[in-house]
């Protein structure tokens, strides 16, 4: 499953990097279309004037088209991804406020070397929660934990 899952993501990396680069290659197009149509030749500028008529009107709207696309497709396999993440307990948290962390096992181990470097004896904490809850807070879950899954235990190894 976690094989499944960086393949999502990976795609979802590709479909948004494509959708940047056909966004940059839009926008080099049609900063050279106004190069030609600000030409000190006469009959290059009218050129240049039809070329952005027809740039405007059709090819550069059907790129930005396809760039959405390519982004909102690619939100919804990482939106796909986070909720196997989730229903396979792989996610910390199970919310989006955790992505920060890393994704899945990334998040957990980068917890785990926080709390090691900062302690909670120096106040180290997330969104003003410490990262590994005080024992008198026993009787209250702590905020994770009412998102989502439970978190996974700290000191529990996959």
């Amino acid at each position: 499953m976690t094989s499944d899952l960086r393949q999502l993501r990976g795609h979802a990396g590709a479909l948004r990097r494509g959708a940047d680069r056909l966004t940059l290659l839009r926008l080099r197009l049609s900063n050279a279309i106004v190069d030609v149509t600000r030409s000190e030749d006469r009959g290059a500028r009218r050129i240049g004037d039809r070329i952005h008529e027809h740039w405007t009107a059709q090819e550069y709207t059907e790129l930005g088209r396809i760039a959405a696309g390519l982004r909102a497709s690619a939100r919804r396999l990482d939106e796909v991804a986070t909720a196997r993440e989730r229903t396979a307990g792989r996610r910390l948290g199970g919310y989006s406020g955790a992505g920060f962390l890393g994704r899945g096992d990334d998040a957990h181990r980068h917890v785990v070397e926080v709390a090691e470097f900062v302690g909670t004896a120096q106040g180290a904490s997330i969104g003003g929660y410490p990262l590994v809850p005080l024992a008198e807070d026993g009787f209250l879950a702590h905020p994770s934990h009412t998102l989502g899954i439970d978190t996974p235990d700290y000191a529990e190894e996959d």
